[in-house]
């Protein structure tokens, strides 16, 4: 099964699982070397959908389970990229954004920046642009693009296709630090897809 199919396979049983259960379940007919990358996906939605409605403290202090010891997290902070972080760090994401900047590098290039997500997607190769309508459940999407400070990120959490499998044109999202708290949002269309009527999505990042 090619790597689209498998894609549209889980949307389809996670949107069937979020309308019945509300929570996904795992498709089984996957090749066994993409099983273990296609369990953390649904691990991602699982922890993303259990958080909706926690909500921060006076002057960003997000929920304390958010801060993954020893990552350079901070708090207070605004948090929706501290939030795609701890969703990827505990479902078991091997490489992630660092939190903290490398010595000598810009003080935006750290996962607490919403917009170095698509930095660091492009420079790893996870980056795929919104007009590419290729996306899966566990992705980050970005709004703004580097080094935009007018920005946010959050997590795909659902994922509707064409008929042929191929193309996404509608996703569903789980976003932390909006509205000051953690949010479930409505089935939205990949055109258009924004964070509010000035902030519009630049694509999505790769957990793999």
């Amino acid at each position: 099964m090619t790597g689209r199919a498998m894609r549209a396979a889980l949307g389809v049983v996670l949107a069937g699982a979020l309308l019945v259960a509300g929570s996904p379940a795992l498709g089984q007919a996957q090749p066994l070397g993409d099983q273990a990358e296609w369990r953390i996906r649904q691990e991602i939605v699982d922890h993303a959908l259990r958080q909706v409605g926690q909500r921060e403290g006076n002057g960003n202090y997000y929920p304390p389970q958010y801060q993954v010891a020893g990552q350079g997290v901070l708090r207070p902070a605004e948090w929706c990229g501290v939030f795609v972080n701890w969703a990827w760090t505990t479902a078991g994401v091997p490489d992630r954004p660092s939190m903290r900047p490398a010595p000598g590098a810009s003080v935006l290039d750290q996962g607490h920046w919403a917009t170095y997500w698509q930095k660091w997607g492009k420079a790893n190769g996870r980056w795929k642009d919104i007009s590419e309508r290729d996306v899966a459940p566990g992705d980050a999407v970005v709004y703004g693009n580097y080094p935009d400070m007018h920005a946010h990120v959050g997590l795909v959490v659902e994922v509707k296709y064409d008929r042929t499998g191929r193309k996404a044109t509608h996703v569903r999202t789980v976003e932390g630090n909006f509205g000051e708290r953690v949010v479930y949002s409505k089935l939205r269309k990949i055109e258009g897809l924004n964070a509010g009527k000035y902030l519009q999505a630049s694509g999505f990042v790769s957990p793999f």
